[in-house]
């Protein structure tokens, strides 16, 4: 199995050449400031021991669904290989070009636009219309994320079509499935009576539930609802 040692050592270049990146995590690294949309560049293990796999991330701290500060999110993508050296596609621990490629690949391939995306409006308008993510993001995402743009029509639009469950007493199978429905249920009275207040303040609630007392906690700035 990959190692911690090995993801380390591929990190350290990149850490060293980016004085704004925060590792914090499982295989994780963050672009600081950490805002109400974390930035992430994650290093997966797989069951192949001989290989990793590298992606970047946008995780939305204050969706109902955000279990912890170290979720992935909806919005991401795989970075592959450059091409530039003879090793070949796959980060392949065997390959000493890997830890060069990485720097650049990161940099080419998740920095040119994660960097960019320093508020929250421009990360989720980003995730909104990126090819590859757009079809992971469901209703429950597209609903926070019209509350916190202020597009509440849409949101009750969004909250008048979901499933007839989440109005009808339903219970959840698990403890973690009644802890979403839950959180998600506080959204039906202020969605219902337009009380952005009320609904920013549950974002902004979400997101400290997320952060607060995590290693991300000293270099976030919570989010100013609405975006």
């Amino acid at each position: 199995m990959t190692t911690k040692r090995q993801i380390k050592g591929l990190y350290a270049p990149l850490l060293q050449a980016n004085p704004d990146l925060l590792p914090a995590g499982r295989n994780r690294v963050w672009l600081k400031p950490v805002g109400p949309v974390g930035r992430m560049i994650f290093v997966d293990r797989i069951s192949n021991p001989a290989v990793c796999v590298v992606s970047w991330h946008l995780v939305p701290f204050f969706m109902h669904e955000t279990r912890s500060w170290q979720d992935l999110g909806r919005g991401g993508d795989e970075i592959q290989r450059s091409g530039r050296f003879p090793g070949g596609y796959g980060w392949f621990w065997s390959d000493p070009t890997i830890y060069e490629d990485f720097v650049f690949q990161v940099d080419a391939v998740a920095f040119s636009a994660l960097r960019p995306l320093d508020t929250g409006r421009k990360c989720l308008e980003f995730l909104r219309t990126h090819r590859d993510c757009a079809c992971f993001l469901n209703k429950d995402w597209h609903l926070a994320a019209c509350i916190a743009l202020d597009e509440i029509e849409k949101a009750q639009e969004i909250w008048a079509s979901m499933p007839p469950f989440y109005f009808n007493g339903y219970i959840p199978e698990n403890a973690f499935e009644q802890q979403m429905h839950d959180r998600l249920r506080l959204l039906d009275e202020p969605l219902r009576a337009a009380d952005r207040d009320a609904l920013f303040e549950i974002l902004r609630r979400w997101e400290a539930e997320t952060i607060v007392g995590s290693p991300l906690e000293p270099y976030w700035s919570p989010g100013q609802y609405p975006f």
